[in-house]
């Protein structure tokens, strides 16, 4: 029997007594080795690479030039930036250790990290690593615009709205159906795009999750994330048909069997029951508009799941530090107008 890749010692190569005793300097380094690998501090306007350091060493001064599209006309650019300008942490109140930490803690917990956990270890408040968090699935959504291909399984998943038990007694079938609709319409889907991993298990194969009022709704998000000649699986679901048009399609009938004439969605199931491990385990209940971002989390987890910790944290850096200004800024200072759902 195989063994199980959290089990192997290769899988951890950052433990959290080294990222707590890193000082100030080395955790600042190591996001600015990511941030520009060449060494060179560039503007994150312009793009040049010439630029006066000012006192401090931490922030730099452009002195590129940009030029007008409309009118050809030239100015000095003249901006003042550091590592996380133009960044999700771009006016940052936590050092560096402490944003590190934040990381390291988010890419241990294998189903996810609560943000109540974290609030409890580091004495935040609690807004402090709910909004962080969030920074962090936002800016994991950079690579989205990567397509899939190859062979890839798409299904849906109801997520957003507590078991309930029926409020009446139900006497027969009729009345139970009736209860069942009602409860259908207060759940919403989360659909994954997954492809399939290599045979040499070498290439996992990526994951790209959309959150929608139904399965018919993303099918268009679907056709975005492929790229001609892929081969899609499915389920019996009517809403999948309309991908016939512009994919080879295969289905399989689930009340018959979990594969049929080489179809079968069980990728997709696979990545499915870490998402109702994580809601029922570490978050205990979703609300619709935040369940994209807590499946976007997962999925890159999944995706990830045979890379050590070092590099993850590395790699969620590296997605930070090339995302834009985070939507989630001010968003418990009620600037909803900023919160795209």
């Amino acid at each position: 029997m195989a063994q199980h890749p959290l089990l192997s010692p290769a899988i951890c190569t950052l433990t959290m007594r080294e990222v707590y005793r890193m000082t100030e300097d080395e955790a600042y380094e190591r996001f600015k080795a990511i941030k520009w690998p060449d060494g060179v501090p560039t503007c994150p306007d312009c793009g040049c690479k010439s630029s006066w350091t000012l006192k401090g060493g931490r922030r730099w001064k452009c002195q590129g030039v940009i030029t007008d599209a409309g009118t050809g006309l030239q100015r000095k650019c003249y901006l003042q930036y550091t590592v996380t300008s133009r960044t999700p942490l771009h006016s940052r109140k936590r050092s560096f250790c402490d944003i590190l930490v934040a990381i390291a803690e988010f890419v241990n917990g294998v189903l996810g990290t609560a943000a109540l956990r974290l609030r409890r270890r580091e004495n935040n408040s609690y807004k402090t690593p709910f909004v962080f968090q969030h920074k962090i699935r936002e800016a994991l959504k950079v690579d989205y615009d990567q397509k899939l291909g190859g062979v890839v399984e798409v299904d849906g998943l109801f997520v957003g709205s507590k078991k309930v038990k029926p409020p009446f007694p139900i006497t027969n079938e009729a009345e139970l159906e009736k209860f069942y609709e009602v409860y259908r319409k207060k759940q919403t889907s989360l659909v994954v795009v997954r492809e399939r991993p290599s045979d040499d298990g070498k290439k996992p194969g990526r994951l790209r999750v959309v959150h929608r009022e139904s399965e018919a709704a993303a099918v268009a998000f679907v056709k975005s994330v492929l790229t001609p000649g892929t081969i899609v699986h499915v389920d019996y679901g009517s809403q999948w048909m309309r991908l016939n048009m512009h994919f080879e399609l295969k289905r399989v009938n689930h009340s018959v069997s979990y594969s049929q004439d080489g179809a079968c969605t069980n990728w997709a199931e696979s990545f499915f029951s870490r998402v109702r491990a994580a809601e029922r385990g570490v978050y205990r209940y979703w609300w619709p508009r935040y369940a994209e971002q807590y499946g976007v989390e997962l999925a890159w987890k999944e995706e990830n799941r045979l890379v050590d910790n070092g590099s993850q944290v590395d790699m969620i850096i590296s997605c930070l530090m090339r995302a834009g200004r985070s939507t989630w800024t001010g968003y418990w200072q009620r600037y909803k107008n900023r919160i795209p759902f």
